[in-house]
């Protein structure tokens, strides 16, 4: 009995080497070798549930805040000429400023909030005195403080509605796997880095590596291939250790000694469950922790929409604890069948 403690809850491992096979194709494989070795049917919905789509995120439209923006008449316009931010005001009136994408909104808001700044101070050092300067000195004050709150509804703007954070929480083109999680690293610091962006630094955003950070998380889709994966070994996990409550209890182990049967179900358990199984589920725990504190923040902004959070909630809170159960019943279940047969989780011979 003592021998079987080695599958724990917590043991999610990585071992030996891996084939170049998906989790999918592992869980097909496993269900398969379970079915012909008990010699019974799997579930009439098992292979309807290999993999179903995440549910789906609520349009951009919906989630979008409508920024108003500020009015400036042409006395104050030309007034501003003498610093940068008549340039900067003049640049989003050009038909190219008028049409930007969620990130290039938020670098031009974070340049417009520094040439606030910046001229505010010019204007209040050139001539404390001079009725005018100090007038529009007070004016740019007023917009410096709308645009801040502007700064972070468009910030939730990006989060939400962007193209390449759309298809990273909502459109997974693969399961996580071993060996293949393209840029998966890399994905995680860049969706912190966007994080980072709702604090309104001194310094405005570079543009270049927004757009690059953002493309590195349409490449990878990190969070909805791990929620897929997340989703497909609950639903499959569930099903299989559903299945086998009845058929293992069934195998004969006489007085704790194994059968040829138990034996084989051992080695069926090991090969595809603890090889290839497991590992992949090993990492879905991984990135789980890595971003669980993004999430949390996410889920405690206040200009992100409720239907939004909804989703995030469902997928890393919910979700999880659906995966951590249906991982944990499923172990549980073999602790008790290899524990009865004084069987231990080893490679065949």
């Amino acid at each position: 009995m003592a021998r079987v403690g080695i599958i724990s809850v917590g043991l999610f491992t990585l071992l030996g080497c891996f084939g170049g096979g998906t989790v999918k194709q592992s869980i097909e494989d496993y269900a398969a070798r379970l079915s012909r070795v008990l010699d019974v049917s799997l579930p009439d919905t098992f292979n309807e549930k290999i993999t179903t789509p995440l549910p789906k995120l609520a349009d951009s439209t919906t989630l979008k805040h409508n920024i108003e923006g500020v009015s400036i008449n042409l006395r104050e316009f030309y007034a501003l000429q003498d610093c940068e931010l008549g340039t900067v005001v003049a640049e989003r009136n050009t038909s190219l400023g008028k049409s930007q994408l969620p990130s290039q909104r938020l670098a031009y808001e974070s340049k417009l909030l520094t040439a606030l700044k910046n001229c505010e101070a010019a204007l209040a050092e050139a001539d404390s005195a001079n009725t005018n300067n100090a007038g529009l000195a007070a004016t740019i004050a007023s917009w410096r403080e709308q645009k801040s709150q502007d700064y972070s509804k468009t910030w939730a703007n990006l989060i939400q509605g962007s193209q390449e954070l759309r298809l990273a929480l909502n459109t997974p083109e693969r399961l996580m796997s071993v060996e293949n999680n393209k840029d998966a690293l890399s994905s995680v610091n860049a969706l912190y880095y966007l994080d980072s962006l709702n604090n309104k630094n001194e310094r405005p955003i570079d543009s270049s590596e927004l757009e690059q950070q953002l493309q590195i998380i349409r490449s990878a889709r990190l969070p909805a291939t791990l929620w897929h994966t997340q989703q497909t070994l609950t639903q499959n996990l569930s099903l299989l250790t559903s299945m086998l409550a009845s058929e293992l209890d069934a195998v004969s182990c006489p007085e704790g000694r194994a059968s040829d049967n138990a034996k084989i179900l051992r080695n069926v358990f090991y090969l595809f469950f603890i090889e290839q199984i497991q590992p992949v589920g090993s990492l879905v725990n991984q990135y789980h922790y890595k971003m669980a504190p993004l999430w949390e923040d996410w889920l405690a902004q206040p200009l992100l929409h409720e239907e939004f959070k909804r989703y995030i909630k469902q997928q890393t809170q919910d979700g999880f604890t659906e995966y951590s159960n249906a991982m944990k019943a499923h172990v549980k279940l073999w602790q008790n069948f290899l524990g009865r047969c004084n069987l231990s989780p080893v490679a065949p011979v």
